[in-house]
């Protein structure tokens, strides 16, 4: 049985919480993200660097620090183990039209590298 975008995205909190040097590099970081893979929306928790959950419905008026929207197509080409150049990173798949990154800049910028790897993990399991 093929492995869904969802589930793939699901796997990011065990394979963040056991990466004992990416938890260290996040650990100043205690936000909340809202990202979601083509229309299905996640809210990701995040404190001292590990990640808290990863809920499909986030309760009504709940705000977010940052808001990551791909497509599908996008999260596809990023969780390859090798992506494809204009495909392997947040701000090339936002160049390209299929990403868009908002709210607050001081988050994103503060933990840039984190939150890369942290929404590039699910590269490192097995392709579907």
């Amino acid at each position: 049985m093929k492995e869904s975008l969802e589930e793939r995205f699901a796997s990011i909190e065990p394979l963040v919480n056991a990466n004992r040097r990416l938890v260290h590099r996040g650990r100043y970081l205690t936000a909340s993200i809202k990202v979601c893979v083509g229309d299905s929306p996640f809210m990701l928790e995040i404190r001292g660097g590990e990640i808290h959950g990863i809920h499909r419905q986030s309760p009504l008026f709940a705000s977010a620090d940052l808001v990551i929207q791909a497509t599908e197509e996008a999260w596809a080409a990023l969780w390859e183990p090798c992506p494809r150049p204009g495909w392997h990173d947040l701000f090339a798949l936002t160049k390209r039209g299929a990403m868009r990154i908002e709210g607050n800049s001081h988050v994103l910028f503060a933990h840039l590298q984190y939150l890369k790897d942290v929404l590039c993990a699910p590269r490192r399991r097995p392709a579907p």
